[in-house]
């Protein structure tokens, strides 16, 4: 998701070639792909040992992880250290970025001193991010290329093919509630529904790393990018309900994965009228997302005062951006 935008923005700017390294490479275009498993140390050699003309890695890769459970630390570390260490020693590697994320302080832990800022502790425990970050300091020492790391919140696309969605899981579930005849209920407690959060949209994201990788003033420095406002979901709310035309309804603390997954038949109604291309339920959205992204009772806030004060000073209005998103589902015959 995140690889994808940033070579969709890079082929914007124009005068990079770009090759896009992925286990099952997606078509965008102006990018080569090659096919590549990165916890293969032996294959990333082969690969990659001969790109010395390389200049800049974009890295957004992840392991793959069962919602809910921690990401594992060793094989997400290992992935980056395989492609950074595949790159010729000799070739012309300058720069390294990273997507890490808000987890690096901790706020899924519970309240912290906000904003949370870049020079704000690391949270206590493991995290692929901190090892991530080590290596790539000392292999920026060692061979001589500068690196930033990205801190986003909760990444928000408009294209519907990436299961862990906050904009599509909430789209699915208002087109089941109007269909149903029902108000759009929170999923989640009334502290929660107050409590201030932010997102992070994906274009907003792409541009401020294409940005950080350029400019001179951001080597070896981490960044928050986030959209720049603190919606509470209260506040967001009922324009869900009115682009969906339906009421907006009250917190009730409920399970959305559970009530999702009872809906399959009014679903395919659905899909039936309107002649809607979308699979099941189940494969649009990973419904334990939802739960993680609803839970927190306290505010998340990050500031971005950081990369503003070096010159990228874009925002986005999250309500806006939610309403393009439902737009675009709504375009690809993904909701009615």
């Amino acid at each position: 998701m995140v690889g994808r935008a940033i070579a969709t923005r890079l082929a914007e700017l124009g005068g990079w070639e770009i090759i896009g390294i992925a286990r099952k490479p997606h078509a965008v275009p102006g990018l080569r792909g090659i096919a590549l498993d990165l916890t293969d140390a032996a294959a990333c050699r082969r690969a990659l040992g001969a790109l010395k003309t390389v200049t800049h890695l974009f890295y957004a890769a992840r392991y793959d992880h069962s919602e809910g459970r921690p990401e594992p630390v060793d094989i997400n570390a290992a992935m980056l250290e395989n492609i950074v260490n595949a790159l010729p020693a000799d070739g012309a590697l300058a720069h390294v970025n990273a997507v890490h994320g808000s987890k690096y302080y901790g706020h899924q832990f519970g309240p912290l001193k906000l904003p949370m800022e870049e020079s704000d502790p690391r949270a206590a425990g493991a995290n692929f991010y901190f090892q991530q970050e080590e290596f790539l300091r000392e292999a920026a020492r060692k061979r001589g290329f500068g690196y930033t790391t990205v801190r986003p919140h909760t990444f928000c696309s408009p294209d519907a093919d990436t299961p862990r969605s906050i904009g599509l899981a909430i789209a699915l579930y208002a087109a089941i509630q109007r269909e149903l005849g029902l108000p759009l209920d929170f999923p989640g407690s009334e502290r929660a529904f107050r409590a201030r959060t932010q997102f992070t949209d994906l274009g907003l994201l792409a541009r401020a790393i294409a940005w950080m990788a350029t400019e001179p003033r951001c080597a070896n420095e981490a960044f928050n990018i986030v959209n720049g406002d603190n919606p509470s979901w209260a506040e967001l709310w009922p324009g869900f309900a009115a682009w969906f035309g339906v009421k907006p309804g009250a917190p009730r603390d409920f399970t959305l994965a559970q009530y999702m997954s009872d809906q399959q038949d009014v679903w395919e109604k659905i899909v039936r009228r309107h002649g809607l291309g979308a699979p099941r339920l189940d494969a649009l959205v990973l419904w334990q997302y939802p739960a993680y992204v609803f839970k927190p009772e306290w505010d998340i806030i990050s500031s971005p005062a950081k990369a503003r004060a070096l010159g990228f000073g874009e925002t986005v209005e999250s309500g806006a951006m939610f309403a393009r998103q439902f737009e675009r589902y709504h375009a690809q015959k993904i909701i009615p």
